[in-house]
């Protein structure tokens, strides 16, 4: 099952997004992933991930995903490792078992 939380700035997507999260792996024995997508990534926070452990939780580089071109000649992302390697190489554990992946971080500011 995969749930996306949609919706404009301010309306609480990572407030229902953790809390969701957070029940779901509690009610249940399966491994549940949060991809936290935002550009300004406050997901850990919701998900009861400590601050000191912030720092562990690295942003999926852009090489997790490669292009690739179709037999017909059109071209393709595709996953360069399978799930399971990106989850254990760059998800971390929350307390309620949710396994959080971050899809990016923001550098720096740049010119609007």
């Amino acid at each position: 099952m995969k749930i996306a939380i949609a919706g404009k700035g301010g309306s609480g997507k990572t407030t229902i997004a953790g809390t969701l999260a957070r029940m779901l792996a509690l009610q249940t024995a399966r491994q549940l992933v949060a991809i936290d997508g935002d550009s300004n990534p406050n997901l850990a926070l919701t998900l009861g991930l400590p601050r000191s452990k912030h720092k562990a939780l690295k942003p999926m580089p852009r090489s997790v995903v490669e292009r690739v071109t179709t037999e017909d000649g059109k071209t393709r992302l595709q996953l360069a490792k399978s799930p399971h390697e990106i989850i254990s190489q760059y998800g971390i554990d929350t307390p309620d078992g949710v396994n959080l992946l971050l899809m990016a971080a923001v550098d720096h500011a740049g010119a609007g």
